[in-house]
């Protein structure tokens, strides 16, 4: 083949590639296009399906995300007639929380014979001086008193005020605690509106209120001599219900939303209370130990006896459905009461803080092995130390006992369990369990109990509790292992 021939060959060769690369492109673009359209057609598909919805399609979540919770106040009752050191510390550190305090400072008890006692409490005005939040001093009115004697708890109460300025405790307000019958809520309105005409046109003037109120005829009317009103959530009126019902409790708040005039705020429960279930009824210890019948009498054996707790998660589910809530009127809320060291019948500190700032609520379960051997040169040491085992909750909730902790041992002469747990040794490993079958503290706590089911638990640690479960002399012990029940 000439030079020619062979130009014309590699010409027609290559122009044959071109078209059939054009051809391949062009097919190429058409399937690209095609494809675009068909997704160009379904994301407009999409759209369109997606704004048909039907209205009732749950789109709650992601509004909720958008939406900013209500800054509520956030305060705390002060509720001990006996002042200690404890409350000190406890006004200080919570003072990052509550953004107001209401201190019990006055109360009246009836008596038989008509008369009334008035109990005023010693409050430590160094202490309240030193806090900047503002203060409402309460005045705690007996509900079962038959009458208010209006001319003497006026002059008890405007005596304690000019009590309170003239040491230097300045006042916000001052709230009437009275649980009064529904059938003289008039008679009360006529108190408050006396008492309302004498006070320092500075104090702002609360009042609590039952729930039992709200389907009074007399209760609007009482927004007429107050600034403002505290609506009582929370009590022991039937203990199969527990300290707290939210469900009960929000138709009540909805209920005061429908009527209230001024200001309100929702009080809720951070305590404990004793029920005693009589052959005449129930009966509630809170505060101040009852008078029961001793153990040897007939009547002590119709008593049955359960420790009711308010619920930390459904508390704090609660105040993020305050926080949610539209009206207004709606102040915030307080907290009944503020927790001392050592009060048992009360949540922690911690926990009523984590519940308030709607923190994570999780109990932290660990155990600390304590070496009680005093301390001594290595040459006086004895080669084996006596050691303590305490389970801590260092969590903000109550949490169940582990089932089982699993420690190495080195050379154990002696072991011990207690409170409930049973402990083994094998093969160098030493083991508490807590056997749930033979447990009589679970056994005590049937699942058909008559109660609520927000019982102190036996088998629960509080937090900041501490229970000594046993001792082991060894040369030495460690934790290899600590398991649910």
């Amino acid at each position: 083949m000439d030079l020619r021939s062979r130009y014309s060959t590699l010409f027609h060769s290559k122009r044959f590639q071109s078209k059939h690369f054009e051809l391949k492109r062009s097919k190429s673009l058409q399937a690209i296009h095609r494809t675009f359209s068909l997704l160009l057609a379904l994301s407009f598909g999409s759209v369109s399906l997606g704004a048909c919805q039907p209205a009732n399609q749950d789109t709650s979540s992601s509004k909720a995300d958008t939406v900013a919770q209500r800054e509520l106040s956030q305060e705390v009752y002060v509720w001990q007639r006996q002042w200690r050191d404890a409350n000190q510390s406890a006004l200080v550190e919570s003072q990052s929380t509550f953004n107001g305090v209401r201190i019990l400072a006055l109360q009246a008890h009836p008596k038989p014979n008509g008369t009334d006692i008035w109990f005023e409490v010693r409050v430590n005005h160094e202490w309240l001086q030193a806090d900047p939040r503002p203060k409402v001093a309460v005045i705690r009115l007996d509900g079962q008193l038959t009458r208010l004697n209006n001319r003497e708890a006026l002059q008890k109460i405007l005596a304690l005020i000019q009590d309170w300025q003239a040491k230097g405790t300045k006042l916000a307000g001052i709230e009437i605690d009275h649980d009064s019958a529904s059938s003289k809520l008039a008679a009360y309105n006529a108190f408050l509106r006396e008492l309302k005409s004498q006070l320092p046109h500075t104090l702002k003037l609360s009042i609590t209120s039952l729930p039992a109120w709200l389907s009074s005829p007399a209760f609007p009317p009482l927004f007429d001599n107050i600034d403002e009103l505290v609506l009582q959530i929370h009590s022991v009126s039937d203990p199969r219900l527990g300290l707290f019902d939210p469900a009960q409790g929000w138709q009540w708040v909805e209920q005061l939303s429908q009527l209230a005039k001024v200001p309100y705020l929702i009080a809720l429960p951070s305590y404990g209370s004793a029920v005693y279930s009589t052959a005449s009824g129930y009966r509630v210890e809170s505060e101040v130990p009852m008078r029961m019948p001793s153990a040897n009498t007939a009547s002590s054996q119709h008593l049955a006896r359960q420790e009711l707790m308010a619920d930390p998660q459904v508390l704090q589910s609660f105040v993020k459905k305050l926080h949610n809530f539209t009206d207004p009127k709606l102040k915030g809320m307080i907290w009944f009461r503020l927790p001392l060291e050592g009060d048992k019948r009360v949540w922690p500190l911690s926990t009523l803080i984590a519940v308030a700032k709607l923190q994570a609520l999780a109990p932290q379960i660990e155990l600390e092995i304590l070496n009680t051997e005093p301390r001594l040169s290595p040459s006086e040491a004895p080669k084996t130390s006596l050691f303590q085992l305490v389970l801590v909750n260092k969590g903000n909730i109550a949490g169940e006992l582990p089932g089982q902790l699993s420690l190495a041992a080195q050379a154990c002469s002696g072991y011990d369990a207690q409170n409930g747990y049973q402990a083994k040794l094998t093969q160098g490993t030493l083991v508490w369990q807590l056997p749930q079958a033979t447990s009589t503290e679970r056994a005590a706590e049937p699942a058909s109990s008559q109660f609520a089911p927000n019982l102190i638990s036996a088998v629960e640690l509080s937090p900041n509790g501490r229970r000594v479960i046993g001792w082991a002399r060894c040369e030495s012990l460690y934790l290899q292992g600590i398991y649910a029940p």
